[in-house]
């Protein structure tokens, strides 16, 4: 009997020297970089900010971040935590910046947003900013060097030039807006072409663009019309397939010019803010009955949301072919809940 108390002791030591090793796994510090625009304009300028989360007693950090300085130029660096910061090392693209606090007091803990770094974009295209190394002292001089290698890519537009066709439109001032955050574009003689219909293509590229959707790779997408898929947008079909928000038809196509439904744009708007048509919900349209049934509850939740409305006489018009101004108005209806969601 004495030994197995003897044993039973034993494994619950180890099982609890497992979870306490566990635990402090989870702990370890963690670094994120989030930008303050996306996408951003040429000429404007941007910040960005190194978080570090699951700290214990931060009382000083140096953090090692490069940049690509062709399409940004460094304009300065901060940190809210009290103390002061050392003058900061720049060259070639690289920063260190190092910041501590003073006196007997106690570092910091949890999560901390621990530098903001302000960029001036000067060159529109894809820029990157990565957090190469990270050096945390404690309140007793106690040093660690966590893993840390995180990068964010910053989407450097061109500024934004105003439509000649929209004026006197219902839509012009989110069309303008949309343009302005660089989530849409017009076509080479400064046109919009507001009520012209969108393709499925077209809807794709500007729902990916207000999203900011990570890349996803080169993996081949599979349809048996991939050939007639322009150029242009397949990385954008790419990420949208990858995220479950759209799918091809039941011939393996994906027909990326066909003008896209009305029903086909608010599944697609619903999907990529994280609804389903789990809830079953109905719309008291007097359409109703010309609602395809994978479309109904997402158009129900994207009527409730605000996200869209029907065109009068309380029709939706589910299969009615979508203009541009609708697109866009829906976009930036997307984009403002994703931006909303994400400041949680």
């Amino acid at each position: 009997m004495g030994n197995r108390v003897i044993a039973s002791m034993l494994i619950l030591v180890l099982l609890l020297l497992c979870s306490s090793q566990a635990a402090s796994a989870e702990l370890s510090p963690v670094f994120t970089i989030k930008a303050s625009k996306a996408p951003s304009v040429v000429g404007q300028d941007i910040q960005v900010f190194v978080t570090g989360d699951h700290l214990q007693d931060m009382f000083g950090f140096e953090i090692q971040l490069t940049y690509d300085s062709s399409k940004l130029e460094y304009r300065g660096a901060k940190s809210a935590i009290s103390g002061f910061s050392v003058p900061i090392i720049e060259e070639a693209g690289e920063l260190i910046f190092a910041h501590t606090k003073v006196g007997r007091t106690q570092g910091e803990s949890g999560r901390v947003e621990m530098a903001q770094f302000t960029f001036r974009t000067i060159q529109a295209g894809k820029a990157s900013v990565e957090l190469k190394k990270a050096k945390l002292v404690n309140s007793v001089i106690k040093a660690l060097e966590p893993e840390a290698d995180v990068r964010i890519e910053l989407d450097i537009r061109q500024p934004f030039k105003a439509f000649t066709d929209i004026s006197g439109h219902w839509a012009k001032g989110n069309i303008e807006l949309a343009g302005s955050l660089g989530l849409v574009d017009g076509y080479p003689d400064g046109t919009f072409r507001p009520q012209h219909l969108i393709t499925r293509a077209e809807f794709t590229s500007m729902l990916v663009r207000a999203l900011a959707m990570p890349e996803t790779g080169d993996q081949a997408l599979g349809f048996a019309d991939q050939s007639q898929i322009p150029s242009w947008a397949v990385p954008a079909i790419r990420k949208a397939v990858s995220a479950g928000i759209v799918a091809g038809y039941a011939d393996q196509t994906f027909r990326a010019d066909k003008p896209i439904t009305r029903a086909e744009m608010a599944v697609m708007a619903m999907r990529a803010i994280g609804f389903t048509n789990a809830s079953g919900k109905q719309t008291s349209f007097a359409d109703a009955n010309q609602i395809p049934a994978w479309a109904h509850a997402l158009i129900a939740d994207a009527v409730e949301q605000g996200m869209m409305q029907g065109r009068g006489n309380n029709l939706f018009a589910p299969n009615a072919n979508a203009t541009r101004a609708e697109a866009v108005t829906l976009v930036l209806k997307v984009h403002h809940y994703d931006i909303n969601a994400d400041s949680i």
